[in-house]
């Protein structure tokens, strides 16, 4: 039986959570449970509840729609899946969404082929990496932390930074973060936790170091006329130790799958995959 969670609901619905969808922390169960615009569960009564559907909408005026589809294992192949994501469908339908994304691990539960089959590509996929090692070697270059003056040298760093990245995968928009006085007034905030790479007294590059944040490190980039030189090595290296130094025992980070240089550079590095998962899109107008 179909029916809308109810508060009640919370403790089974976290149990399912947990057997694979992802690796959910507080900030996970917080975002399906308490930010969804609507919960759909599969109730098999003598069982309890077996699945789930969630809304959540996103974007300027929440124009567009994030659903997420789960059935646990002993209750698969039974169609439940279909019927969730056909009832939680019609009622993002009557929000008139511009578009629908989806997001699932691909290192445990797939479910590309049941996306694909409803009409859905590809739009990005997400390594979420664990550091398993040690201090590293400390570099003699500068370091210093965030401050108001590097606010147009910063920004203009972040959005040419990842400005490819954010075009292969229409992000929109492709250049990210603006020179408002909301973004200063952001960053200004965040001072004692990012750190710039100096060379010869110029912005080369930057990490941030985060304690209370699933994603510990982030986010980190090379100003692209000091790409290929090593920098990106020296300023991820700086922040693993800065967040030792904090006391911060796991330290984690996320990479778009596309940018396999960063991938295999935090891989050198002493960092894990620990997930992969990939986000589909349906654009719908």
């Amino acid at each position: 039986m179909i029916r809308r969670f109810e508060n009640e609901d919370k403790e089974q619905l976290i149990k399912i959570l947990k057997q694979g969808i992802v690796i959910v922390g507080q900030d996970n169960i917080d975002s399906i449970i308490g930010e969804s615009d609507r919960i759909i569960v599969y109730d098999e009564n003598e069982t309890g509840i077996c699945g789930f559907s969630s809304l959540m909408r996103w974007g300027i005026d929440g124009i567009n729609g994030k659903i997420i589809t789960y059935v646990a294992p002993r209750s698969r192949k039974k169609g439940i899946g279909t019927l969730l994501y056909n009832k939680i469908m019609k009622y993002a339908d009557e929000l008139k969404l511009n578009l629908i994304n989806t997001e699932f691990r691909v290192d445990k539960d797939d479910a590309t082929l049941f996306y694909k089959k409803l009409g859905y590509e590809k739009w990005f996929g997400l390594h979420e990496m664990h550091y398993n090692g040690s201090e590293q070697p400390k570099s003699d270059m500068k370091f210093v932390s965030y401050e108001d003056k590097y606010f147009e040298q910063y920004v203009e760093g972040l959005r040419n930074s990842f400005y490819e990245m954010r075009r292969v995968h229409d992000f929109q928009p492709h250049l990210c973060c603006e020179f408002s006085k909301e973004k200063r007034e952001e960053l200004l905030c965040s001072k004692d936790n990012i750190f710039l790479l100096l060379v010869n007294g110029n912005f080369a590059a930057s990490a941030s170091v985060k304690i209370d944040d699933k994603d510990s490190l982030g986010p980190i980039f090379v100003v692209p006329s000091y790409q290929g030189k090593k920098y990106g090595r020296i300023i991820a290296q700086f922040a693993i130790n800065e967040a030792i130094h904090r006391g911060i025992n796991n330290i984690n980070l996320e990479v778009v799958e596309w940018n396999i240089r960063a991938v295999n550079l935090y891989i050198s590095l002493g960092f894990d995959i620990i997930q992969t998962t990939h986000t589909y899109r349906q654009v719908r107008i």
